[in-house]
């Protein structure tokens, strides 16, 4: 199954084929609809008292709403590119939320649950430097380096993985609870 194409480049909404986020103001359901009726969900509320967790933030001892960005291009590229920041769907406004970040905070722990954890982590770890610079610095082929990123199965994936961590300067341990 082939992945959707998502706001900025999808153009149109999915169900209705009226112009997708043509405003700046417009809201982008999941990347791909123009209303919550499109996207086949109720409409999400305008106020930090009546949204779940996911979508408030609790700023100077008051909720408020969390920023909505309706594509990944639109979360700046500071947060963006920073290891410590993790943005996710969510299951209330259909939108994109800043998750946790420690801006200006050197991260020194970070809990992996699963491999999208990982790959996130290599990814934002590497930089602006290519596949190819880390790849001849931690000695092992840039196809390999790619496999880790993208998540693809390979024999020497951990041999690889600890090879690259070196090169990034990460440390692999575990947390036992």
């Amino acid at each position: 199954m082939t992945t959707p194409t998502l706001f900025p480049q999808r153009q149109r909404c999915q169900t209705c084929r009226k112009g997708l986020g043509r405003r700046s103001d417009d809201p982008v359901y999941d990347g791909l609809y123009c209303s919550a009726r499109c996207a086949g969900i109720a409409e999400p509320g305008r106020s930090a008292t009546v949204v779940p967790r996911e979508c408030r933030t609790q700023n100077n001892g008051g909720w408020s709403l969390k920023r909505r960005y309706r594509s990944e291009s639109e979360i700046p590229d500071k947060l963006r590119s920073d290891p410590s920041t993790s943005w996710y769907w969510c299951s209330h406004c259909h939108h994109l939320h800043i998750g946790h970040t420690r801006m200006g905070n050197p991260e020194s722990f970070r809990g992996l649950r699963q491999i999208d954890d990982l790959r996130d982590v290599l990814i934002k770890r590497r930089g602006r430097a290519s596949r190819k610079q880390v790849a001849e610095v931690a000695g092992v082929r840039p196809i390999r380096l790619k496999e880790l990123e993208e998540g693809i199965d390979h024999p020497q994936g951990l041999e690889t993985l600890f090879k690259v961590c070196a090169a990034l300067r990460l440390d692999i341990g575990v947390s036992i609870r």
